[in-house]
Formats: structure tokens, sequence, C-alpha cells
């Protein structure tokens, strides 16, 4: 009984030469299926990657940024020894306007190198520090960084007379082609306020 059926099957196939018109049009449908998803799904993927190198590549510069502003704060108003004399911080005691560092950290941030780049295109320019492109995916599209910077007090506690603004608040917002976000905000203080008294009246 299989052999006459399994016969049947085979003589029934030979006599329409082989698949339909219909069998042939699914066949390409879901082949043409098939391939427009896969096609999706690789392109979602490259997506996914770019963003994610370009978020590596924004956290990079910012992270850099950060350690230049730790060290310029560090080095400013930094006193090397010489001969007897130990290394101090210079922070406008003995100026004619006293304490002028100690009262507000952003009068500091005015003396460091980077406060003029405050802004910088990753990747504009190889002949300034800026602007020089440290990571190819930069050039694929502009990518603009902006560095802002207020001042207040630890805990934002006291006022004027008591507790000094020692605290730099920095925020960094980045600007793409699609969006401009906060990136992120962080606190420095400066080496040179761990010398300055409580209060400056």
């Amino acid at each position: 009984m299989k052999r006459l059926f399994r016969g049947d099957l085979k003589f029934s196939f030979l006599k329409q030469e082989g698949f339909g018109l219909s069998e042939t049009i699914l066949s390409l449908m879901m082949l043409s299926f098939i391939t427009t998803y896969a096609l999706y799904f690789v392109t979602l993927r490259q997506i996914n990657l770019y963003k994610a190198n370009l978020n590596n590549a924004i956290n990079d510069e910012i992270r850099r940024d950060i350690e230049k502003l730790k060290s310029e704060l560090w080095y400013e108003h930094y006193n090397a020894p010489q001969g007897n004399m130990s290394a101090f911080y210079s922070i406008g005691l003995s100026s004619s306007e006293p304490k002028f560092y100690c009262g507000d950290i952003l009068r500091t941030f005015l003396r460091l190198p980077s406060w003029q780049n405050r802004i910088w295109t990753p990747g504009s320019s190889d002949s300034n520090y800026t602007g020089q492109k440290r990571n190819k995916i930069f050039s694929g599209q502009g990518v603009r960084i902006e560095r802002k910077v207020d001042s207040q007090r630890p805990f934002n506690m006291g006022n004027d007379s008591v507790i000094d603004k020692s605290i730099a608040e920095i925020t960094y917002i980045v600007t793409t082609k699609d969006n401009s976000s906060q990136w992120t905000s962080i606190q420095l203080s400066s080496e040179a306020h761990s010398w300055c008294p409580p209060s400056y009246e």
C-alpha cells in the first residue's frame, strides 16, 4: 500500500513537471520576507554599535577634559619649594583684595588655561588640542561638547560670611546632529582652597 501511494505521488509530481506558479510565488515571498528581516536586524545592530562607540568616544573626551582640569586646579596657586622655604599655595591672603580666590573657586577657574576652551568639536582641527581627532568615529559626524562651570558652597550650606564657594560644579552638554543633551555633571575643588580659612570677612 505504501509503495502504491509513493508511486502515485511521484507520478503526480512528474506529471505536473515540478512546482507550479503558486508554489514559486510563495517561495519567493518567503525568501524576500526572510531577507528583509535579516537586513533589518543587521542594520539595527550596526546602528546600536555606532551609538555605543560614539558614546564611549564622547566619554573619553570628557574624561580627558576632567583630568586636565584637575591637573590645572592642582597646579594653579602652587608655589614650588625654594631654598629653605617649603611649598605653599598662594591664595591672595596678602594681596590688596584679601582672600580673593578663597571666596569663590570660579575666580580660580578664570585663570586656568582650559577656561578658554569651553566649547570644542573633536576632529575639527589637527592644529589645536581641542580639535584633534583621537577617535575615528568623530569623522562620521560633528559632535560639539560644551563645558559649563558654576560655583557653590559645600552641601549648599551657610552663606558668604560663613562658608566660601569652594566647590566647582561642571556640567557637560553634548550636541549632535540629532539633539542636544546634558551628558554628565561632576564636582571639583582646588587644593588651594584647603589652605583657605573657613570664612573671609
